[in-house]
């Protein structure tokens, strides 16, 4: 046998070796597929009746011989009923949803406190999303069944509290221990409250009106009443305190020493006084007072932003929820919402500026492209007057030529109008050709023109845009001036021109005293008046060269350049005095309001910091010296 025989009959067995292995290997790996699917098909089990059919007829064809085929007549069977099981699981799914949201809807409907009602909205948003795993339907019954039975305690012990209020006879016959004990505290009390009037907002009448008053009773309704009483067992009357014996010894409320209650002339007790510096009626209003004023203010913050058109429809719903009146239930669900719009808003700026950033490379990408054909058409120019001048030297050389090559004047003729005509058929399609090049270069240059005069209008938009936000960031809403940012820029502003030129700048942090006195006897909404005004009054006193800022709470700051430390503190004086003087009253009672400042004037080599630790020093020294008044460090 020759060589390639064996090298052949060599190659041969091989191949048969790796075949063997290759069947070996397909049928270790048919095995496998086989019981992967036998497994499957009973993990499959119990979902829908047809799939587990289908499933059977599965394993069946997997055992026998004739897998191809009947798998071939069984998998579009198995497609159109696990099809089938997916829609229904999809219906079973929605009915779910819709019984978890009706007995939802039906918990929150009930009167329910806040600690409750919250969870239940939590849990409400979060059915569609849970539901629809079939895993996570027995932990939201759990979680229902804990909240539904958070609710019922709540409504059961509701109705016991109902149920053990006092009953006729019981109001009737114990209102008279607690008129003797209500007319009883007052007389205690009279002689204290009288030597001074009282300026908190919880006089003694207020504390007398939270007594409950017994009804007037009839003769006749009370003879009925006595009879009654014969028959019935009587109920022994609750002790019921009255409210001025929680103030101990029957003394009158500490009054503030600071915030004076002098009363004041006539106009004020008939209601004529300056409306300008009166505080709130109501000391405490409760929230449902203030809602009102909570949903004008949301709505006007909601009217100010700017949405995107794919948030528009959040909008005007939000928008709707407070026109319609918004609860203290509502009131967090709305400040999330509004929260995710002003995000909303803030994302939408970044990608307008985002978008005006690539609208400017393209308007430069074509304003580039622009120069470009210009500068080619500027070149084909240059090219075409190259020709040209070409063109006339081969057409005189060729004159020149023919006027010696001439054996008579006839021929000299007929040659001289022939190079002639050439010329002139040269320079009229040259001219053609730069008339043609200078319309089209003319037509670039005013497209190019009106690109220019478009990205200059666009930019001065967009800066006005950025001013127009900037300004808005760095004013304080509520009272209008420049808030802490805008401190920080003038500051150093300030400094740099201070450490250039030289002179006096001074530096002053005024704090109203006693505010948190204020906002707790009178109420924020006082506060927020009393912070409005004080601020009005304090930059209608300062000149266009000061800056007044508001630092934070009540704290104001003031800068004072090109001024002595004297001229400093008898401004300061006088802020101060104006500020003691502003009529504020409350009920006919005079409020005085007062503040305390502290002052010093920045020294050579001086950081911001250590001058304003040494302002903040001295406004420590003026409250710990009695407040009201003004030190300088």
């Amino acid at each position: 046998m020759t060589d390639d025989a064996q090298r052949w009959k060599a190659k041969y067995l091989e191949s048969l070796e790796q075949q063997e292995v290759l069947e070996e290997r397909w049928n270790e790996r048919l095995d496998l597929l086989r019981r992967g699917l036998v497994r499957s098909s009973l993990a499959a089990e119990g979902a829908d009746k047809a799939v587990d059919q289908c499933m059977q007829e599965l394993r069946d064809i997997i055992r026998g011989d004739q897998m191809d085929r009947g798998l071939a007549a069984l998998i579009p069977r198995l497609e159109k009923a696990v099809l089938d099981s997916e829609q229904r699981r999809q219906q079973r799914v929605e009915q779910n949803v819709a019984g978890l949201t009706g007995l939802t809807s039906q918990l929150l409907a009930l009167d329910l406190p806040r600690e409750v009602r919250k969870p239940l909205k939590q849990f409400a948003k979060r059915i569609e999303e849970r539901a629809s795993q079939s895993r996570e339907i027995p932990a939201l019954l759990a979680e229902l069944s804990s909240l539904q039975e958070k609710a019922l305690v709540v409504i059961s012990s509701s109705g016991d509290g109902e149920a053990a209020r006092p009953g006729l006879l019981q109001r009737l016959f114990g209102g008279r221990d607690e008129d003797a004990s209500g007319e009883a505290a007052p007389a205690a009390t009279a002689p204290a409250g009288a030597d001074a009037p009282a300026i908190s907002n919880e006089p003694a009448a207020n504390a007398e009106s939270l007594a409950p008053a017994a009804p007037p009773v009839a003769q006749a309704a009370g003879a009925e009443l006595v009879e009654a009483a014969a028959v019935a067992p009587l109920v022994q009357p609750a002790v019921v305190p009255s409210p001025v014996s929680l103030i101990e010894g029957g003394a009158p409320p500490r009054t503030s020493p600071t915030l004076d209650s002098l009363p004041l002339d006539a106009r004020i007790f008939t209601g004529e006084g300056n409306p300008e510096f009166a505080l709130p009626d109501r000391p405490e209003p409760g929230y449902s007072a203030v809602a009102p004023h909570v949903a004008q203010s949301l709505q006007k913050l909601l009217d100010e932003l700017d949405l995107p058109p794919r948030h528009q429809p959040q909008g005007e719903a939000l928008r709707e929820r407070l026109q319609g009146g918004l609860n203290w239930y509502e009131l967090v669900p709305v400040l999330d919402d509004l929260a995710v719009l002003v995000l909303a808003v803030s994302d939408s700026g970044q990608r307008e500026f985002a978008g005006y950033l690539k609208q400017l490379n393209e308007r430069l990408a074509a304003f580039l492209g622009t120069l470009t054909e210009a500068h080619e058409g500027y070149s084909e120019s240059v090219e075409s007057a190259r020709s040209f001048n070409q063109e006339l030297r081969d057409q005189v050389s060729g004159l020149q030529a023919s006027v010696l090559d001439a054996s008579d004047l006839d021929d000299l003729k007929r040659a001289l109008e022939a190079r002639l005509d050439g010329l002139l058929s040269t320079v009229s399609e040259h001219q053609r050709q730069r008339d043609g090049r200078e319309e089209l270069v003319t037509e670039r240059l005013q497209s190019l023109v009106q690109k220019v005069a478009d990205m200059e209008q666009e930019a001065q938009e967009f800066r006005d845009h950025i001013e127009e936000q900037r300004q808005k960031a760095l004013t304080d809403p509520l009272t209008g001036l420049p808030n802490r940012a805008a401190w920080s820029e003038r500051l150093e502003l300030e400094m740099a021109r201070w450490q250039r030129y030289g002179g006096d700048l001074l530096l002053a942090i005024l704090d109203i005293d006693h505010f948190k006195r204020i906002n707790d006897d009178y109420g924020h909404l006082a506060g927020d008046k009393v912070l409005k005004i004080i601020a009005t009054e304090l930059a209608k006193r300062l000149r266009k060269t000061d800056f007044l800022a508001r630092f934070g709470g009540e704290e104001f700051v003031l800068l004072v350049p090109t001024t002595p430390l004297e001229g400093g503190h008898q401004l300061l004086e006088t802020l101060r005095s104006a500020i003691e003087s502003c009529p504020f009253h409350f009920r006919g009672e005079r409020v005085t309001i007062t503040l305390s400042s502290g002052l010093t004037a920045f020294g050579k080599g001086e950081s911001s910091e250590k001058v304003f630790e040494r302002a903040d020093q001295a406004l420590y020294r003026a409250k710990r010296g009695g407040r009201n008044r003004i030190e300088q460090d």
